[in-house]
């Protein structure tokens, strides 16, 4: 598709996982280290990008964050502290608002535009590894794909989520190792997901043959 992908995290290695995608896949790559945590930082970026580039295409939201206890255990209700939950918030739920936001006009004057946005299986039921800010985060992120759907869709702009289940990432690996094992047991494959097999969906999100799939929840799961 010709496309320039934009990477953001708020580490260095997201310039290195940049640089890898564009000698692996011989394609343009950048990347930007921004916390999404806070507004403005989220602004800046944007304004880079409207400057360098013109326009945003397609939009994946797929930033977040699970903060374990020590140990890796999940915390209680209990133990959440307000600060603790609003940074959950700010980063899982709020980001992407601000995102959607302000890619949205470009996107309509193209008449053209994707966004993906990552959910869990913890936002869409229970979850015995999911603590209440992530869950809580990541179903708000099921009801904001639902209603930018509806209003974006007369602009040709198609708005879907994908809630997967547990995935080998470096965040679910903080979980306890016995949590893990636990769970493991309770998926009928009976292993974790890839990020790859998570990505292939959000290939399929944005391509041709899913022009006509807007407001849709996929489950990626077994």
């Amino acid at each position: 598709m010709g496309l320039r992908t934009v990477l953001v995290g708020r580490s260095a290695s997201v310039l290195e996982v940049a640089r890898s995608i564009q000698e692996r896949k011989k394609t343009r790559s950048e990347g930007f280290i921004v916390d999404l945590a806070h507004e403005t930082a989220i602004a800046e970026f944007l304004e880079i990008v409207k400057k360098r580039y013109g326009r945003v295409d397609i939009l994946v939201n797929n930033a977040g964050i699970h903060p374990k206890k020590e140990g890796g255990g999940k915390p209680t209700v209990e133990e959440i502290s307000s600060e603790q939950w609003n940074q959950v918030m700010a980063i899982n739920l709020t980001a992407p608002f601000l995102l959607c936001r302000a890619v949205l006009p470009m996107m309509r004057e193209r008449k053209w535009g994707r966004i993906i946005n990552v959910s869990s299986r913890g936002g869409r039921t229970a979850s015995p590894v999911a603590a209440a800010h992530y869950a809580s985060s990541k179903a708000g992120m099921i009801g904001l794909t639902r209603i930018v759907a509806l209003e974006a869709a007369p602009s040709n702009i198609t708005v879907n989520c994908v809630t997967p289940g547990p995935v080998t990432t470096p965040m679910s690996m903080q979980t306890a190792l016995a949590v893990r094992e636990a769970f493991t047991k309770s998926i009928p494959l009976g292993r974790y997901g890839e990020p790859d097999e998570v990505a292939s969906i959000v290939s399929f999100l944005v391509s041709d043959g899913a022009a006509f799939m807007t407001g849709a929840i996929l489950v990626s799961d077994s």
